[in-house]
C-alpha cells in the first residue's frame, strides 16, 4: 500500500542550488534532486479508494501562488544523534497558509494529517549512522549562509512514496494549481 504525502516540489533553480552543498559530509546519503521537496502534510498508508477522495479533498485547497526562497541549514533531531539535514523555506507565513489549507481539508475528508508542528524546510540528506559531532560542525558552518534567490511556486503535489533500502522512491499522483487568492495578513 502506498504512502501519500502532499509537497511543494521545488524549482530547478532551488534544487541546483542544493546540489551544491550536497558535498563533503562522510555518512552523508545526499537526496537526488528528483527526491528534494517541501512536505506539507504526511497522510500515511491508505488502499486506492481513500487516494481518490484525498484528491478531491486536495482539489478544493485554495491558496496563492507563491516564491520560495531556502536558507541556512539544520539536522533532525536537534538533540541526540542527527538522521535528517535540511535546509529552511521560506515564506513561513505563506508556505504555513497553504499546509494549513492542505490539512484543514484533508481533515474535513476523513483523514487527519500528524500531528507535528509545521516546519517548513526541505530533507538534504539522511544519514546511516552519525556524522561525527566536529564534522557536522564543520559542514553547517562552511555552509551556514546558504541562501537561494526566490523561485516561483505554482502548484503542489499528491505524492505517494515506496520505501527500499536504497531510499523512498516517489511518484506523482495528482498536481494542484495555486491560484491567485490573497494572502493572509502579515
Amino acid at each position: 500500500m502506498p504512502r501519500l504525502f502532499v509537497a511543494l516540489e521545488l524549482p530547478e533553480l532551488l534544487k541546483e542550488a542544493i546540489g551544491e552543498i550536497q558535498v563533503g559530509l562522510r555518512d552523508a546519503r545526499w537526496l537526488d534532486a528528483d527526491a528534494l521537496h517541501l512536505t506539507l502534510a504526511f497522510i500515511g498508508e491508505v488502499d486506492g479508494a481513500a487516494g481518490r477522495r484525498i484528491e478531491e479533498a486536495l482539489s478544493r485547497v485554495e491558496a496563492p501562488s507563491l516564491e520560495v526562497e531556502l536558507h541556512g541549514l539544520g539536522h533532525f533531531p536537534l538533540r541526540g544523534s542527527p538522521r535528517v539535514l535540511w535546509t529552511g523555506a521560506s515564506p513561513a507565513a505563506e508556505l504555513g497558509f497553504l499546509a494549513a489549507a492542505v490539512r484543514r481539508e484533508l481533515s474535513r475528508a476523513g483523514y487527519p494529517p500528524e500531528r507535528r508542528k509545521f516546519a517548513p524546510h526541505v530533507t538534504i540528506a539522511r544519514f546511516r549512522r552519525p556524522p561525527p559531532p566536529p564534522a557536522l560542525q564543520d559542514y553547517l558552518g562552511a555552509y551556514a549562509l546558504f541562501r537561494t534567490p526566490p523561485a516561483p511556486v505554482a502548484s503542489f503535489r499528491l505524492l505517494s512514496s515506496v520505501l527500499r533500502p536504497s531510499g523512498a522512491r516517489y511518484a506523482i499522483e495528482a498536481d494542484f494549481p495555486l491560484i491567485g487568492i490573497a494572502s493572509p495578513a502579515r
